[in-house]
């Protein structure tokens, strides 16, 4: 009977995290609109709706699009529409200064996409279909720049003000004669000298040791030593959220209902859950299933996005392709 009721908690658990997370993901923000007029509150609170439903629509796109190529042009786009629109959540007032990306380029993108997504759907491998689909990707990647060029002008009385401030504050330093220019070395001033660093005149010169030249993937490291160029993510940060909870749902599976082979069916291995399954009559399952989970619990998160879902995304590529 405990093991039942076990069984119905981490089951609601389970659900109703995935709950929270779809309603949480889906949902349309609610702007401060308090101290503003009915009329012109109605009206940013309907653009912004406008921005928000498209940018959804784009990354539900996104996430279906077996073309890598534009999937990363999205994903690329997407991020800076959603940097825009967390902007505009926290000041609204400045809706109507984003008229152009609500009502035009985010507008022409969702365009493009379903236009594009319809011509995927025809299966047509022409020279004028391709040409058309290259133009297509050519003209989302225009649209990138312009998603930017449009934030800026969105923050251009913002920059303008700190510009301003900064100035003030260099006249002020430089009237109780502190210097907040920067002295560019090597350069040649008026009176032909080269400027150089006389903070390095009074240091011994250190040679600078040879360096090593090591194949790609194969440089040493030293204990403790710290990467110059951190290795790339291997998913946006924004998706993070999401990957710890599918890690703690299947954690939680292995653990809990390892022994029935459920973490392998929701990771979607049919055939090793049904093994699991068919000896749940002995406790080997549960041991084997029970240090999964602990294993899944305690990995990095970018560990177990490589081994558990980019893999399974590969597949699916695969298998839609086939």
């Amino acid at each position: 009977m405990d093991y039942l009721i076990v069984i119905l908690i981490t089951v609601s658990v389970i659900f109703g995290g995935k709950a929270f997370w779809d309603w949480r993901k889906n949902r349309t923000p609610q702007l401060d609109l308090k101290e503003l007029e009915s009329e012109r509150a109605q009206y940013l609170q309907e653009n912004f709706d406008k921005a928000t439903a498209d940018y959804n629509y784009l990354e539900t796109a996104r996430e279906n699009i077996s073309d890598r190529e534009l999937s990363t042009q999205l994903k690329r786009l997407q991020r800076t529409a959603k940097n825009l629109l967390n902007h505009l959540e926290k000041n609204p007032e400045r809706i109507a200064l984003a008229y152009k990306f609500i009502d035009y380029y985010q507008d022409r993108a969702v365009k493009i996409v379903k236009q594009y997504q319809e011509l995927e759907e025809t299966h047509l491998s022409t020279g004028k279909v391709e040409d058309l689909k290259a133009r297509m990707k050519q003209m989302l990647s225009a649209l990138d720049d312009a998603y930017q060029d449009q934030f800026e002008h969105i923050l251009n009385d913002q920059i303008i003000s700190v510009d301003a401030e900064l100035k003030v504050m260099e006249q002020q330093l430089n009237a109780e004669g502190i210097n907040t220019k920067t002295i560019d070395v090597g350069a040649v001033d008026e009176y032909g000298n080269v400027r150089i660093d006389t903070d390095l005149l009074d240091r011994p010169i250190e040679n600078a040791m040879p360096r090593k030249f090591f194949p790609q993937g194969m440089q040493r490291r030293r204990r403790g030593e710290v990467d110059a160029f951190p290795p790339e993510m291997p998913f946006p940060e924004e998706d993070r959220p999401q990957i710890v909870q599918t890690k703690l749902i299947q954690s939680a599976l292995a653990i809990f209902l390892g022994s029935f082979g459920a973490h392998k069916f929701y990771q979607g291995k049919t055939i090793q859950g049904v093994i699991y399954f068919l000896l749940s009559w002995t406790t080997l399952p549960m041991w084997i299933s029970i240090a999964e989970g602990i294993r899944y619990l305690f990995m990095p998160v970018e560990d177990f996005y490589d081994q558990y879902i980019k893999k399974e995304n590969r597949r699916d590529k695969n298998r839609r392709r086939r």
